[in-house]
């Protein structure tokens, strides 16, 4: 069955059903929240005498634009190049452009730029080009040998949300929150089909965990997620600090782990292994404590101090 959800029936302390748009109840014992940022759940949930999740935000202002290029054998075995302004340059793409490419199917390179605030990239594929050129050596080269595919593509991503279910009182029984429904932070991380699946791996735990979990508040379901959240939040609002546009709020500690953070960044561009590290964390593999970790910490240091001496 097709249809759009316009209402939830809760009964009982528990979801009973889903209303449509056609005015119709479609029974359900369990509900998923799938309905991405701007889902109506909070809504549904006071319209119905339940609290609605509080909700944080941060204003990042992003702007991103992708393109499709002809592929060849231009850039040999690369099938993923990317970069991101750095500590070096204060954040600011002033040394390089934001940009990343990836092989897609239909021998086809998909690259995406991305920029803040009055640096937001534009539609124009001439500028866009022109923004290539200042970017890694691979998007440049791509500029300069492939034919561009069709038009440019872009996209406005104002704030990072996420709806912390955790901290509610009550709960109703048989409903739960995924994907961006829960959390939708800054897309170039790539965090988002990540954060998905772990909450999927989340909700498949608290599933098994009981026999009658489908139809008890989803507690253990959203502490689960949360730890997932709580990282890929982290990570991403700690960096988008670094944009002077973006004003808070700041966290517990930033100065201290921006400043860790940026000697880390500058030790793994020099060594494999705190690279593999700091890329584990970036992509979600392991949760940013890993960092932490005190023969990790004594490795980046001892990178940067021979760094300095040989500079």
């Amino acid at each position: 069955m097709r249809t759009h959800a316009r209402g939830l029936v809760l009964d009982g302390g528990r979801v009973r059903g889903v209303t449509t748009a056609e005015g119709e109840v479609v029974d359900a014992g369990f509900a998923v929240d799938a309905m991405g940022r701007s889902s109506r759940l909070g809504h549904w949930l006071e319209e119905a005498g339940w609290e609605r999740a509080p909700v944080a935000r941060m204003r990042i202002d992003l702007g991103y634009a992708t393109a499709s290029f002809r592929r060849g054998d231009e850039l040999g075995t690369t099938v993923v190049a990317h970069s991101m302004a750095g500590p070096k340059s204060a954040y600011q793409p002033t040394l390089t452009e934001p940009g990343a490419l990836a092989a897609v199917e239909g021998d086809r390179w998909s690259v995406v730029l991305a920029g803040y605030a009055d640096h937001r990239p534009v539609a124009d594929p001439a500028a866009f080009l022109a923004r290539m050129r200042r970017c890694v050596e691979p998007l440049r080269t791509v500029a300069e040998a492939c034919e561009m595919t069709g038009g440019v593509d872009t996209f406005r991503f104002t704030e990072s949300v996420r709806r912390d279910y955790t901290r509610l009182g009550r709960l109703p029984g048989g409903l739960v929150a995924v994907g961006d429904a829960l959390a939708s932070v800054n897309p170039v991380y790539g965090h988002g089909l990540t954060l998905a699946a772990l909450e999927a791996n989340c909700l498949a735990a608290h599933l098994r965990s009981s026999g009658t979990a489908w139809r008890e508040p989803g507690w253990g379901y959203f502490r689960r997620a949360a730890v997932a959240v709580d990282a890929a939040w982290q990570l991403s609002t700690t960096a988008d600090l670094a944009q002077p546009h973006v004003t808070g709020p700041y966290p517990p500690g930033y100065r201290l782990l921006r400043w860790a953070g940026d000697r880390l960044t500058e030790a793994s561009v020099l060594d494999s292994a705190v690279n593999t590290a700091y890329m584990n964390v970036a992509h979600l593999v392991e949760h940013p404590r890993a960092l932490t970790r005190p023969a990790l910490l004594l490795r980046a240091a001892r990178v940067l101090l021979a760094a300095g001496d040989r500079a």
